[in-house]
Parts: C-alpha cells; sequence; structure tokens
C-alpha cells in the first residue's frame, strides 16, 4: 500500500465498466433536479402562488429540514445494516429513497388534492407529511448512492472520476430547471404580472417533468449497476487489512467534543450554509418584491447565479494552492459580504446591475463553501473512525439552523403593502442584504480564530518537542484528506444540496 495516497496497489477487483461509470454517474439526477426546485422554489410557490401564509411556508420549511437532518445519519446507520441481499443493500436503499421522493415530490408542488377549500392546518398536516417522506427519500438516495463508490473501485482515478461527474451532474440539474422553469412561466404561466395563482400550471409542469427526468434516468442506473455481495467487499477488507501498515490512535466521540476547533468549524460551516442557501430561498422573492422584475426573472437570475457559482469552484483550487484555504475563504466571504451592501441599495429604477450582485454572491458563497468542506476534512484528517460524527454533527448543524433561520424570517414578515407604502419590498432587501452580509462576516470571524489558533499551535510545538506529523494532527490537517472521497464527507459537497 502506499500510506500516503491511500491507494492498495496489490488488490484486485474486477474493473468497473463504462456502462457501470456511466449507470452510476445518472444515479442522482433525480435527487439533483429536486433539490434545486426544492430550495429556489417553495417558499415563492407557497406564498405568491398558493396565497399561503408566511408561517405557513417558514414552518414547513423547517419542518423539511429538521427531518433531512435527523434523517441522514439514521439512514446512514440502516444502509449498513439491512436490504436486500441478492440486488444489494445501497441499491435496495437507493430504490426505496427514489421511491419515496417520485411520489412525494409530485404532490408538494400541486394543490392540496382534496382539501383545496380546508383550513391551513389541515393543509399544513397535508404538505408537511409529503415534505417528510420526500426528505427521507431524499436522504435514502443521496447516502446510498455515495455508499456505493468504495463498492465499486477502490482505484483512485476512478473515484475521483466517478465523483467529479456526479458533481457536474449536479450544476447541470441546476441550470436545467431554471432554464426550463424560465421556459414555462413564458409558455403556461397566466399574462398577469406579477406572480400569482394563474402560474400554478407552471410549477406543476416542472414538477411532473423532473419526476419523469429523473426517474428515467434511476431506472438506467438500477440496470447499469452491480452492487457487489457481502461475502466478496469481506474478501477485499481481509486482502486490505494485510497491506496495511500500523494503525493509527484514533480519536473518541468524547475527545471531539471537548475540542473547542470541532465547535469553531462547525460555526463557519453552519455560517457558510445560512450564506449558500437563504440568498438561493429569497432571491426570487427579492427579485419580484423588493426590484419588481418580470416573473421569468425567478428563472433567469438564479441561473446567473448557478453560473458563477460553478467559476467560483474553479477559482478555489489556484487560490488556495496560493493563498492558503483560510484566506480563500476570506476572499468568499469578502465577495458575498459585497453583494450584500448591493442587494440593499441596488435602486429598482435599473434593475440591470443585480446581474453584477448575484455574480458576486454565487462565486463567493461556493469559494466559502468548498473550502469550509476541506477545513471540515483537514479537522478530521487521519481519525476517520469518527469522521462520520463530525460530518453528521456538522449537517445536523446545519439543517437545523437554516430551517429556524428561514422560519423566522417568514414569522416576521411584515404585511402586504399598501398604495402609500410597501414594507414587504424593504423586508426582502435587508434579508438579502443582513443574513448573507452578516452570516458571511461571521463565518470570516470564525476562520479567522481558527488561523490563531493554529498559529500558536505551531508557535508551541518546539518547546513540547513535538515532530511534524503531530503538529499536523494537533492542527486537525491532513495534506491527503481529498486523495480518497469518504461518503459521508460527500454528502455535505454539493452545493444545491438540501
Amino acid at each position: 500500500m502506499d500510506s500516503r495516497s491511500g491507494i492498495y496497489s496489490g488488490i484486485t477487483r474486477v474493473p468497473i465498466s463504462a456502462v457501470a461509470q456511466f449507470g452510476y454517474s445518472v444515479g442522482h439526477i433525480l435527487n439533483d433536479l429536486c433539490s434545486s426546485c426544492w430550495f429556489t422554489y417553495l417558499i415563492i410557490y407557497l406564498t405568491e402562488v398558493l396565497r399561503k401564509s408566511k408561517d405557513f411556508a417558514g414552518v414547513l420549511m423547517l419542518v423539511g429540514q429538521v427531518a433531512d437532518g435527523l434523517a441522514t445519519p439514521l439512514v446512514g446507520i440502516a444502509i449498513d445494516k439491512i436490504g436486500i441481499k441478492i440486488y444489494g443493500k445501497r441499491k435496495t436503499w437507493h430504490l426505496i429513497g427514489t421511491t419515496c421522493v417520485a411520489i412525494a415530490f409530485s404532490f408538494i408542488f400541486h394543490k392540496c388534492f382534496g382539501c383545496e377549500d380546508s383550513s391551513e392546518l389541515v393543509q399544513q398536516v397535508y404538505y408537511g407529511a409529503f415534505i417528510v417522506m420526500f426528505q427521507f427519500g431524499w436522504a435514502s438516495t443521496q447516502i446510498s448512492h455515495l455508499s456505493l463508490i468504495p463498492v465499486l473501485t477502490i482505484c483512485r482515478k476512478k473515484i475521483v472520476f466517478l465523483n467529479s461527474v456526479r458533481s457536474g451532474l449536479t450544476f447541470v440539474c441546476g441550470i436545467a430547471v431554471y432554464i426550463l422553469m424560465w421556459f414555462l412561466l413564458h409558455e403556461y404561466g397566466s399574462n398577469m404580472e406579477p406572480l400569482g395563482p394563474g402560474d400554478s400550471k407552471a410549477f406543476s409542469y416542472l414538477s411532473l417533468i423532473v419526476i419523469g427526468t429523473g426517474l428515467t434516468f434511476s431506472l438506467l442506473f438500477h440496470l447499469m449497476v452491480r452492487e457487489s455481495s457481502d461475502e466478496e467487499l469481506s474478501a477485499q477488507v481481509d486482502e486490505q487489512a494485510d497491506l496495511l501498515g500500523p494503525k493509527i490512535t484514533q480519536r473518541t466521540i468524547r475527545c471531539w467534543l471537548t475540542n473547542k476547533k470541532f465547535y469553531l468549524v462547525g460555526l463557519m460551516y453552519m455560517f457558510t450554509r445560512l450564506a449558500v442557501n437563504v440568498p438561493q430561498v429569497y432571491l426570487p422573492l427579492y427579485l419580484t418584491s423588493s426590484l419588481n422584475l418580470k416573473k421569468e426573472s425567478i428563472a433567469y437570475y438564479p441561473l446567473m447565479m448557478l453560473i458563477c457559482s460553478v467559476i467560483g469552484s474553479f477559482l478555489t483550487r489556484p487560490l488556495s494552492k496560493y493563498a492558503g484555504k483560510r484566506i480563500t475563504y476570506v476572499l468568499g466571504a469578502v465577495l458575498v459580504i459585497g453583494s450584500s451592501f448591493w442587494f440593499q441599495f441596488q435602486p429598482k429604477s435599473n434593475a440591470c446591475p443585480t446581474y453584477g450582485a448575484t455574480a458576486l454572491i454565487g462565486a463567493g458563497s461556493s469559494i466559502m463553501l468548498i473550502m469550509s468542506l476541506s477545513m471540515t476534512a483537514d479537522l478530521i484528517g487521519v481519525h476517520t473512525n469518527t469522521g462520520a460524527f463530525v460530518y453528521g454533527s456538522m449537517s445536523l448543524l446545519d439543517k437545523i439552523s437554516n430551517g429556524i433561520v428561514i422560519a423566522l424570517i417568514q414569522h416576521f414578515h411584515p404585511d402586504h403593502c399598501t398604495p402609500v407604502d410597501c414594507p414587504t419590498a424593504r423586508y426582502y432587501r435587508y434579508t438579502m442584504s443582513a443574513i448573507p452580509g452578516g452570516a458571511a462576516l461571521l463565518g470570516a470571524v470564525a476562520t479567522l480564530v481558527l488561523a490563531i489558533a493554529a498559529a500558536r499551535a505551531r508557535a508551541q510545538a518546539p518547546d513540547s518537542g513535538a515532530n511534524p506529523g503531530q503538529i499536523q494532527q494537533a492542527e486537525g490537517s491532513n495534506s491527503n484528506s481529498d486523495v480518497i472521497s469518504n461518503p459521508v464527507r460527500e454528502i455535505e459537497n454539493n452545493s444545491q444540496e438540501q
């Protein structure tokens, strides 16, 4: 074994075929399509199209985020223990998740079936049930799909390739959703401005097309990909054990809970996700309410933000190489803070410059997210036995904090506009300015505190007689943390995830 690359060169395994590679690559498309719709369009659909109260939408978003946060670790445990042996445990859970997502999502972006005239409480229970089902299915599909990578191949190049294609298709799915929404609003939306109940058909068609397309690719995944049996995997694990070098002392959960850096990285990641997700949710409402743009703007502005996110992701590698991860993160935060001021002072009379603010927040939030994930991997370092706990903790904190913030934004939403004053327009300006900008600032502060702690650790190391390896471990870093993909880590690696 090459101890630095983690590649077990002496292990034999049937090479993954081109058909299996293609099948695996398209196995997450249903999730990616639904994810783009969920964050960008759920709030605006419930409040502007269905005309539900702001609290109604906020509570449902909170329910979905909490359900996702709780389902992720529970499903991860279940996948390793339960499944149809002859079909494969991971493919079994992928099938269960796909079924749940397809059924639940088809009801979320449609009017309440059989209860359209019922009270909001009844409709909230109706939509809440399907949202919980959707989030359970989403988590099941995502985790089972990610955990298949080390089952299919142990070749480093193939692992990197499969993850790269999977991540690339996530961006492609987001772009496809926004272009499709643009077309549907133009062709099937009402002729009235702004967005309203007459546009419900466009959202219904969007969800049906997303489900149909996603199910088609999921079928290809199940037909083309074969999962190895437990007996085959056990034989390979035994062969790997013979090639392993000396074991590294692992860190326990109790050790993490007494580690200050664990909490600092958790806060940094939480603020990062707020800076990423809140603009995605409220950009459409900012465009239609604060700037009075045409309803098609809820498609092409998010499209611009996503494209700039892709550009930002390409910049992270050269920037982090020359400036370091922490400085690169701060640079991304500066871009988000700059866009927040731009959103606040953008005049209605000339909306074209809004493209600039959208580009800044897209690129900046992408840089922040990628760097925060990388620093989380550095924190875990060689302590991979409890890596799932670390990522699960970060994920739970992310989901619940986003759900609470969005629910509070909806709760404190002012009344509708009057001919004299429009507090709603100002409210969305403040939301697009204060929340992402404040979260980016706090994330940058947490990162700088981490940098100071790392500098102190290096300064104190010579006095303690620590060797370079111990210094690196004390800082929670791992120079090779990105060599082999960790499925639990990849759960948090999708910028348009839930």
